[in-house]
């Protein structure tokens, strides 16, 4: 993962799975929940503190969607690496990386929808949204 900022705006990157022999790893720039490739920082009022926590809030999503899709990632590189080892031999791990793997990827989905709810102003469904995801990341 890696996260490009220039004062204005961010962007991430995640590295694509399963290169090609012998290649260097290659990046891919990282989409937001609502599709847009980048986030702008934007330029808060210190004296409304409604528009300085909205912002923040924003920002503080933002960030949390670019670590969890690197959590996931990095559970799915594990998962895939233990699949490939366990071709010989059956590993005791393979199943539980796998548990791993699905429960965050079912984390980042309710966090999508948290995200995209919380842009329609449905602030409510966005709040159950965001805490069925916590729940998953938890039971993982």
């Amino acid at each position: 993962m890696a996260i490009l900022c220039d004062g204005s705006y961010f962007d991430f990157f995640k590295f694509v799975d399963g290169r090609p022999a012998g290649n260097a790893p290659q990046f891919f720039l990282g989409k937001f929940p609502d599709g847009s490739l980048r986030q702008r920082i934007a330029v808060m009022n210190p004296d409304d503190p409604k528009d300085f926590l909205r912002q923040t809030r924003l920002l503080c999503e933002s960030l949390y969607f670019v670590f969890l899709s690197g959590y996931q990632a990095g559970l799915e590189a594990y998962w895939n690496r233990s699949v490939e080892r366990s071709k010989d031999t059956l590993r005791e791990s393979t199943p539980k990386w796998h548990v791993a793997k699905v429960s965050a990827e079912k984390a980042l989905e309710e966090a999508k929808s948290a995200w995209n709810l919380r842009q329609e102003d449905k602030y409510e469904e966005s709040e159950e949204s965001a805490k069925r995801a916590l729940q998953f990341l938890v039971a993982r």
